[in-house]
């Protein structure tokens, strides 16, 4: 029998595409190495043109064709996403409860004020936000216990697109943060190579900022000196001394910032998307009028 490429399968090239290496990528897609090796083979096999060349053990490398295909994967999976977003009005409302899980960011996004608003304005819906850590959120999400959550796009990257539908609120740029007296503190943009042997205070795996500063370092060929990790982005400021650095989002360390810091962009900028995730067979109108009313509030507040 003649298995045909499917939408997990476009998706899962993506992460392969994006992380160089098989058995990460199978790490993040929650498979073992040799069920995803499989899929990239018959993906091959149904487009009858190599994507991958794992020639190189140590770093996977990718083929124009896989360049190509890369493009139009991007494009299918963001229009069925958007396919599945416009056909969730039609599913009817069964609850009126909303247990939405957040990573800790609410307050520095105004997220949770905007839910709020959104819940004075439907008194006949109880809405309620969580913070927690970014791998309990989607935990608690996939156990049922939150009907939605808000995290990363690099933390939903491993998630099926036929079971979770992933919609962006708004975008932030990963910023490097440097105490004054730092020797890079008086450049305006700063290159991976810059940091290779930096010292790295960071948020832990999970978090949303470990995975791009991993991924940042890995495509330079570099290894990231991490000496620190704390889940508290105060705690991480206080760990910064003359040689150390840490890697943060723009909007969610701004109210943390002080005169004993300074702000510094990459040289090639990165930028990461706050998602509103929940599972495909509940999207609904309740789901889809929150959406659009944290998009249109995040837009209003730029």
């Amino acid at each position: 029998m003649v298995t045909k490429m499917t939408i997990n399968d476009i998706q899962a090239f993506i992460m392969v595409y994006e992380l160089r290496h098989i058995s990460n990528a199978a790490v993040e897609l929650h498979m073992s190495q040799s069920e995803l090796s499989k899929r990239m083979s018959a993906v091959e096999n149904e487009l009858n043109i190599k994507l991958l060349d794992t020639y190189n053990k140590r770093r996977l490398q990718i083929t124009p064709a896989g360049e190509t295909f890369y493009h139009h994967a991007i494009k299918m999976i963001t229009d069925y996403e958007a396919m599945m977003h416009d056909l969730a009005p039609n599913r009817p409302t069964t609850t009126h409860q909303l247990k939405i899980g957040s990573i800790p960011v609410s307050g520095q996004y105004n997220l949770a004020q905007r839910i709020a608003s959104f819940g004075a304005e439907n008194p006949d819906i109880q809405l309620q936000i969580v913070e927690d850590e970014g791998n309990r959120v989607l935990e608690r999400l996939a156990d049922g216990e939150f009907q939605a959550a808000i995290v990363r796009d690099t933390q939903t990257s491993g998630l099926q697109p036929t079971e979770f539908q992933k919609q962006p609120l708004l975008a932030d740029e990963l910023k490097i943060i440097l105490p004054v007296g730092h020797r890079l503190a008086n450049q305006d943009m700063i290159r991976m190579h810059d940091l290779a042997h930096e010292q790295i205070a960071t948020l832990p795996p999970g978090s949303g900022v470990y995975e791009p500063i991993m991924s940042l370092f890995a495509r330079q060929n570099l290894e990231p000196h991490i000496f620190f990790e704390s889940t508290h982005i105060e705690t991480l400021l206080g760990m910064l001394a003359e040689n150390n650095v840490t890697f943060l989002f723009k909007q969610s360390v701004t109210p943390f910032m002080t005169s004993n810091f300074v702000m510094r962009s990459l040289a090639i900028p990165f930028f990461s998307q706050l998602q509103f995730v929940y599972p495909q067979r509940d999207g609904n109108q309740l789901m889809t009028n929150l959406i659009d009313y944290l998009t249109v509030s995040a837009k209003a507040s730029v």
